[in-house]
């Protein structure tokens, strides 16, 4: 099963886990790593995150900006590891997509969960009704 790292500024990486929990209930396999202020602790603590998940099926690591300090961390330790993957941007469908995709391989789990991510950003748009003609009998 895909190991999963959570990291993001301040309280990102909880609040997104709990949100998730609520749907799936509890999650395996899956470390929260928040980032306060110091990037050195920042670093040793995801190092930390991924070796306890990986299992030997890949690890992700969900950063909530892209090219934020969590995104470039991860970037700089998975450039290091073969089966380490990072993703910024993270919102609540992919990773909710991705908890059902864990027995993927890692790369066609990182396609998945961004076409999922990318597909579910949506706008609200008000529809006019359209006005009775004539026609209709009105």
């Amino acid at each position: 099963m895909i190991g999963m790292v959570l990291t993001g500024h301040g309280s990102f990486p909880e609040g997104m886990l709990e949100s998730v929990e609520l749907i799936t209930g509890k999650v395996r396999q899956i470390e929260v790593v928040p980032f306060e202020e110091d990037k050195d602790k920042l670093e040793k603590q995801i190092n930390q995150a991924i070796e306890n998940v990986d299992t030997g099926s890949g690890v992700v690591c969900f950063a909530d900006l892209a090219g934020g300090t969590p995104f470039n961390v991860c970037s700089s330790i998975a450039a290091a590891k073969r089966n380490v993957r990072v993703i910024g941007g993270t919102n609540s469908p992919m990773l909710l997509s991705g908890m059902f995709q864990r027995e993927s391989a890692v790369d066609a789990f990182v396609e998945t969960v961004l076409k999922e991510g990318k597909d579910n950003i949506k706008q609200f748009e008000m529809k006019q009704k359209q006005a009775a003609s004539e026609e209709d009998g009105i």
